[in-house]
């Protein structure tokens, strides 16, 4: 297959990639989300400042997607948007964030030692990737983060390449700072940058000492010197250098869970193909919830529409908010619905597979990297299983905090998207050279993207036909 043809596909990818985001936004209702994260906008907009971090549930959170979107809402007001359609504008904007993350994450994959083949699936996945297209239809500031932390990536190696130029430094070091106040989750960016330059401050690459000593300033002292700053701010205000409405004992204490607690070190995926959503017993194992709600919406937010057995749904969702017994063994979910998740969890171990072989080849051939003439490639590839790492260590920090099952969620995984990329490069590169191997993934990641774009078809259809629906929402937001 020649470039025209992988760059056709990955165009094909991509269009496909916005059209289903775009559709599920359009469907989806305002006000079902994860969290009421209108409110601090709403209040931004009111008091033109920044509310206290104890104003509201959500108000604790870094400011800037609150702040930006209440720019946007303000100047919508002023050219005449009704409140409804200002609700819709937020939505929207979030889901600007996340396609332009699926479009960074392919500019980074193009700057790294990948075949054609292994980055045209890589990037397939982040596409198709159910979980990042949920978060795409949301208003929340988690699709802002991730879009950051992957930009924050792209010029951190786009630095690299042009020998720490000044111009890019001061880019890049405005957009980690910016980063940094999206969300906690997005601090994984401090040890990323610190270790990417750590082995060019004792010049082992052509770039010159001082060079990386700017590097070092501009790139991760300053944003850590305005970070820190904040943090003050926080102790003297509030006590705490991250105020969290995880404090709330009510919150921690009324969600259900699985007697004995987290569990850090088991992985059953047959449990995400069984009972595709979280039920009593099968909450405990943190990295199987993580991997069944990558591909399948297993803390429901959009299962209510695909078999409106409202009854069955009302109770269940008032036992995840420990306002009730959960509603009996079987979930109230059509066939079609158990099969798309069976389908989903099951074929979307291959990825996982082969990102774990990544992680075994990067491993593997790092010494070989680092003694190539320039190291270049070596240094580019250092980051991402920091990245990586760092994200998988803070949700096991939030995990052991709090917990409870929210604290789990797949969508805390999305600032790894570039990183599961990368290593899903690496492990594709290591077996594509066998043609039966290489013939059989690809028909594989076929089926999984068509599953997925289905799945999320499906969604948009049952919204659609499900006006009213959309309606109800806006009466519970506030």
């Amino acid at each position: 297959m020649g470039k025209l043809n992988y760059r056709s596909l990955a165009v094909l990818a991509f269009i496909s990639a916005v059209l289903l985001r775009v559709l599920l936004c359009w469907a989806n209702p305002p006000g079902n989300a994860f969290d009421n994260h209108f409110k601090p906008i709403f209040l931004i907009m009111d008091l033109g400042a920044v509310p206290a971090k104890d104003a509201c549930w959500q108000c604790y959170q870094p400011p800037v997607f609150y702040w930006m979107s209440a720019v946007a809402g303000d100047i919508a007001v002023s050219l005449g948007m009704g409140f409804p359609q200002l609700l819709k504008l937020f939505q929207f904007i979030s889901c600007f964030y996340g396609i332009l993350t699926v479009g960074v994450v392919y500019l980074i994959l193009r700057k790294l030692p990948l075949s054609d083949f292994a980055r045209l699936i890589s990037f397939g996945v982040v596409c198709f990737l159910p979980r990042h297209i949920y978060m795409s239809a949301m208003n929340s500031n988690d699709t802002m983060s991730y879009l950051f932390v992957a930009l924050s990536i792209y010029l951190l190696l786009t630095a690299i390449e042009r020998g720490f130029d000044r111009p890019i430094l001061v880019i890049t070091g405005i957009i980690v700072s910016i980063t940094l106040f999206t969300k906690y989750t997005t601090y994984v960016m401090l040890p990323v940058i610190l270790v990417t330059l750590i082995p060019l401050s004792y010049g082992q690459t052509a770039i010159p000492r001082r060079r990386v000593l700017t590097a070092v300033a501009l790139v991760f002292l300053v944003p850590l010197a305005i970070l820190g700053v904040y943090f003050a701010d926080n102790v003297r205000k509030y006590g705490d250098m991250l105020p969290s409405n995880v404090k709330d004992e009510h919150y921690v204490k009324v969600q259900p869970r699985d007697s004995g607690g987290l569990d850090f070190f088991s992985f059953k995926p047959w449990e995400s193909i069984t009972a595709p959503v979280l039920v009593p017993g099968k909450m405990h194992s943190v990295w199987t919830l993580v991997y069944g709600g990558m591909w399948f919406d297993n803390e429901p937010k959009f299962l209510y529409y695909l078999d409106l057995n409202s009854d069955w749904w009302t109770h269940y969702a008032a036992w995840l908010k420990g306002e009730g017994k959960f509603p009996g063994e079987n979930p109230a979910m059509s066939k079609l619905a158990r099969l798309t998740g069976a389908g989903l969890a099951g074929l979307g171990l291959l990825p996982l597979l082969l990102g774990l072989t990544g992680v075994v080849v990067f491993f593997r051939k790092s010494r070989e990297r680092w003694g190539a003439a320039d190291g270049m490639d070596a240094v580019k590839m250092n980051m991402f299983p920091v990245l990586l790492s760092g994200n998988a260590a803070s949700i096991m920090a939030l995990a052991l905090k709090s917990h409870i099952y929210g604290s789990v969620k797949a969508s805390y995984f999305l600032n790894s998207l570039p990183a599961f990329a990368v290593f899903l490069g690496l492990g594709l590169m290591a077996c594509e050279e066998n043609r039966k191997f290489r013939i059989s993934v690809s028909i594989v990641f076929a089926i999984l993207f068509a599953l997925a774009g289905l799945h999320i078809l499906h969604i948009f259809s049952c919204l659609s036909a499900n006006p009213e629906l959309r309606r109800s929402f806006l009466s519970v937001i506030f």
